[in-house]
Formats: C-alpha cells, sequence, structure tokens
C-alpha cells in the first residue's frame, strides 16, 4: 500500500496540460500511425491509421457517454473502482482493432505493437482490480519500448522522451504516486519487449 495516496486535486496547471496531451489516446495514436507509414504502403498505412482512430474515438465516446450518465467522475477515470466496466469496452475494442488489421492484412509489427500494448492494458486492467496502477504511464513504457524496437533509434527517440515527462505530470498532478506510475510503466514495457523484440 501507498504511504501516501494521491490527490483528487491537481498541484500544478502545466503538470495537468502535459498529462491531458501526452494522455494514453495519443501516444497510441502516435506510435501506431509512425509504424503504420514505416511498414506499408501510404495509402494502406491511412486506412490502417483511419481504423485506429475509429476505434479510439469509440472508447473516448464510451467513456464519454459514463460520464455523461455519472457512472465515471472524470475522462481519465480517476477513481479506481469506476475503472471494470471502461476497461473491459476498451480491451474489446481492441480484440475488435485487432481483428480488423488481421483483415486488412496488416504488417506484423503494427500487429505486434497493436497486440502487445492491448495485453499491457488488459494486464493493467487486472492490477487495477486490486490497486491503481497508471494506464497512462503503460501507455508511455509500451512506446518508448516499441517506438526504440519497431521505429529504431531516430523515429523512437520520441517516445523514449516522453515517458519521463509522462510520469512526472501523472504524479505531480496527484492522479497517481510514484509507484503506481512505475508498475503501469513496467507492465507496458514488459508487454511490448516480450511481443515486439
Amino acid at each position: 500500500m501507498d504511504p501516501t495516496p494521491p490527490t483528487t486535486e491537481p498541484t500544478s496547471r502545466p503538470a495537468k496540460r502535459l498529462a491531458d496531451v501526452l494522455n494514453p489516446f495519443t501516444v497510441f495514436t502516435a506510435l501506431f500511425a509512425l509504424v503504420a507509414f514505416s511498414e506499408a504502403a501510404p495509402v494502406l498505412a491511412v486506412l490502417y491509421l483511419t481504423v485506429e482512430l475509429f476505434a479510439a474515438g469509440l472508447v473516448a465516446g464510451f467513456v464519454l457517454v459514463l460520464r455523461r450518465r455519472r457512472r465515471v467522475g472524470d475522462f481519465w477515470i480517476s477513481s479506481r473502482g469506476q475503472r471494470i466496466v471502461p476497461a473491459v469496452f476498451l480491451l474489446l475494442v481492441f480484440a475488435a482493432l485487432l481483428g480488423a488489421l488481421v483483415l486488412l492484412g496488416a504488417p506484423e509489427g503494427l500487429f505486434l505493437v497493436t497486440l502487445s500494448m492491448g495485453l499491457a492494458s488488459a494486464a493493467v486492467a487486472a492490477v487495477t482490480l486490486l490497486w491503481k496502477a497508471s494506464a497512462h504511464s503503460a501507455v508511455a513504457g509500451h512506446a518508448a519500448v516499441a517506438g526504440l524496437l519497431v521505429l529504431g533509434p531516430v523515429l523512437g527517440l520520441p517516445f523514449l522522451i516522453v515517458l519521463p515527462a509522462v510520469l512526472w505530470a501523472r504524479v505531480t498532478t496527484g492522479a497517481h504516486t510514484t509507484s503506481q506510475v512505475f508498475a503501469g510503466a513496467a507492465v507496458g514495457a514488459a508487454f511490448a519487449a516480450a511481443f515486439v523484440a
């Protein structure tokens, strides 16, 4: 158990803005787009990215509906107890996205990046049943490792820079403790290393 639970009130506006910009949707979509364009013809890469953006829109729309119905307190679902239903929906959408990538003949690298991120999300969702690991950090940790492995040091470097920024922002805003962000990042990085290497 963490000695100091995260507060609900942000302590730093710059950190909150950074966390909002470097959110899981943005980070994963950026990784997905770069992998798609590096491994497929431009027309196909646009098609794969369109499918991914549609999937991301479904998840975001679902969370917004839950928020309107007051089933979750905020868009990033700060309360651990409110994360189960959105997590199940997210995993179903990941499964549908993987199926679409198979049907569209997506490159193996793009499929494995998506699969490993989906599995990392499932792992973080499972951990969240008992303890609040950071989903933002899991996506950033995954992108840092997957980006370097698939894209190489030049295109992968921005994701490596994003990782400590996300960890700092999530702790500074009070959304997570240090152990929660490191746990999330470790889960994401481990799944990327296991499936993409």
